[in-house]
């Protein structure tokens, strides 16, 4: 993006505070968003006063706040109106709007119709607004990185951008989990889609934002490390909100945690890394294009506790309505039995859909930046 600091050098600082406030938060309110739906699989006290709604309202409060500062500065400060960043603060100001009313309406919920399913319209209404604040602040940092090249606001601002991408990557898994996980089967209504459509909308879109995460910090970041620590902080982020609150849930650990080698894999052979070093560009391409596949091809391994729920019915022999199925834990016999066959199916899917998002990535990308470039009248 364009170096050209802002005419007011204030405007950077307020910037700088807005978007570091909204990374903390973006990441404390996904972490608290999945910790309480593995409560809620847990089958723990079903209440709104939980420790996890703490955790992702403290998230909230900080992408509040970071919001009134941003509608603050987009009144006074008219000049930033012309940059793209002025886009990040509109979409924290709308996320942010809709993640507050989601709380009340959330709590009234509760006490009307009782315990409620993952899809009801209060759930939905958050994880949107967690989703559109999530963006705003990664396309906020985005901008952030390239208007200060001094050494302590760019290390700074590099440690925020790895936060806002682990949050926009959790964040788009789970407005995947709440379409696609069969538990909104609340005490009066019922909102969970048919069984195969929740495991075809699982399938397609997991790997896709797989694939689509690892190509955007490919294209945007371009520096080595990024793709290791990012993949480090979603399998750490993942462990702890849905892995260790059960014990038997946390016996794979080891396992998961070995996820974290393709990341760095990657991040290895895209930066012509010792012992993939290549010599020369004209690779490039078919790196990302590798990147892509092997990424997307990962989501099931990565997708562990969840996923195998959204699985049912479909490649794995689980019958929500038939089993006796209590909690998540009950999931893990089902999961360790049909892994040799689920698995490869996965990599399969998922090498199928990353090597169609590495394809058309490049494509998608330039008619985006071609539209930026013309809003905000600038050279990308």
């Amino acid at each position: 993006m364009q170096t050209k600091p802002f005419l007011d050098k204030r405007v950077f600082y307020y910037c700088f505070v807005i978007l570091g406030i909204a990374s903390v938060g973006s990441i404390l309110q996904i972490a608290g968003g999945n910790w309480d739906v593995t409560s809620h699989l847990l089958l723990q006290p079903e209440t709104f006063f939980t420790p996890s709604h703490t955790v992702m309202y403290s998230g909230i409060f900080l992408l509040s706040i970071s919001s009134i500062i941003a509608a603050y500065v987009l009144i006074k400060y008219k000049e930033i109106q012309n940059d793209v960043i002025s886009l990040s603060f509109k979409l924290l100001i709308v996320g942010s709007v809709l993640s507050v009313v989601s709380g009340p309406s959330d709590f009234a919920w509760h006490e009307i119709f009782g315990v409620d399913g993952f899809l009801s319209p209060t759930h939905l209404m958050l994880i949107t607004g967690m989703f559109i604040n999530a963006i705003g602040t990664t396309l906020g940092l985005v901008r952030l990185n390239s208007l200060q090249k001094e050494r302590p606001f760019h290390v700074i601002s590099s440690i925020m951008f790895v936060f806002g991408l682990v949050a926009l990557w959790l964040t788009s898994i789970s407005y995947v989990y709440i379409f696609s996980l069969p538990i909104s089967n609340g005490e009066i209504f019922n909102f969970n889609l048919d069984p195969y459509l929740e495991s075809l909308i699982a399938l397609l879109f997991l790997p896709l934002i797989n694939s689509f995460m690892t190509l955007f910090m490919i294209n945007t970041v371009k520096k080595f490390g990024y793709i290791s620590l990012v993949g480090i902080g979603v399998i750490v982020a993942t462990s702890l909100s849905n892995i260790l609150p059960s014990a038997d849930l946390a016996l794979f650990m080891p396992y998961y945690l070995l996820v974290i080698i393709p990341f760095i894999l990657i991040d290895l052979i895209v930066y012509d890394k010792p012992p993939f070093k290549r010599g020369g560009r004209h690779r490039s391409e078919n790196r990302k294009l590798v990147a892509a596949i092997i990424m997307a091809s990962l989501f099931y391994l990565m997708g562990y506790p969840l996923l195998p729920l959204a699985l049912g019915n479909f490649l794995m022999p689980l019958d929500l309505s038939n089993t006796e199925f209590t909690t998540l834990v009950d999931i893990i016999p089902i999961f360790v039995d049909s892994f040799s066959v689920v698995f490869p199916l996965t990599l399969i899917i998922g090498a199928i859909v990353g090597l169609g998002c590495g394809l058309f990535y490049e494509r998608i990308q330039k008619y985006i930046k071609n539209k930026i470039e013309t809003r905000f009248n600038l050279n990308l």
